[in-house]
């Protein structure tokens, strides 16, 4: 059997956690939620506690209180801090399902800046964990339709978690079947937080409020 860990926050790592504990040969053996869960997303640490109470819970939410080879696969979903070598090197399998398409959308806030470029399209994708940002070849992708002239950040975010949800559902079960696809480094654009005030009006939820990510 293997032992799985999933890493981050809300109804999409919650459901990841779901999808790992159905597969019959793998066990969800570790959850480390993000250390502070959103009040507007459901909380990782409860759903865990009440459908998964087997798998271990660490709450100080960081990636260094996993001990390095203790799982065979690890998941990130929505994590808050950047995973090191010592875990990554010490895992078989280990994946994060990014909130954006790649290579274009590499870093944070990968919503908000596809509506402030105006693109007709956004996704959500699968990849493995490399020493860079978002760098690590492509296991899985989606893409689909949004509107920047009517969207709002809080609209794509949604449409983002149910269609990542969905990635989420098809390649988790058949990691072992695909052959991860090198990003085009040609088309690689890496946002960081503190180039987010040239977001504008697209920093928040709604062009009227201010609630972030």
């Amino acid at each position: 059997m293997k032992r799985a860990a999933v890493l981050g926050k809300g109804q999409l790592a919650a459901h990841a956690c779901d999808v790992l504990a159905a597969l019959p040969d793998t066990v969800l053996d570790t959850v480390i939620p993000n250390r502070c869960e959103p009040d507007w997303d459901l909380r990782l640490s409860q759903h865990v506690a009440e459908h998964h109470p087997d798998a271990r819970l660490i709450s100080s939410g960081r990636w260094h209180d996993l001990e390095p080879g203790r799982c065979d696969l690890v998941v990130s979903v929505l994590y808050d801090e950047i995973i090191g070598n010592e875990l990554i090197d010490a895992t078989d399998t280990i994946v994060n399902c990014h909130p954006g398409r790649l290579p274009q959308y590499r870093g944070a806030r990968p919503v908000n800046w596809a509506l402030r470029n105006g693109e007709p399209l956004h996704g959500a994708t699968l990849h493995v964990i490399e020493t860079g940002i978002d760098t690590g070849p492509i296991l899985g992708e989606v893409a689909f339709s949004i509107w920047p002239d009517t969207d709002e950040v809080r609209d794509v975010w949604q449409r983002t978690m149910r269609h990542a949800a969905l990635l989420l559902s098809d390649t988790l079960p058949r990691l072992n079947e695909i052959t991860p696809r090198p990003q085009d480094e040609a088309l690689a654009v890496t946002h960081y937080l503190r180039d987010s005030h040239q977001l504008g009006s697209r920093s928040n939820w709604t062009r009227a409020t201010s609630t972030s990510l």
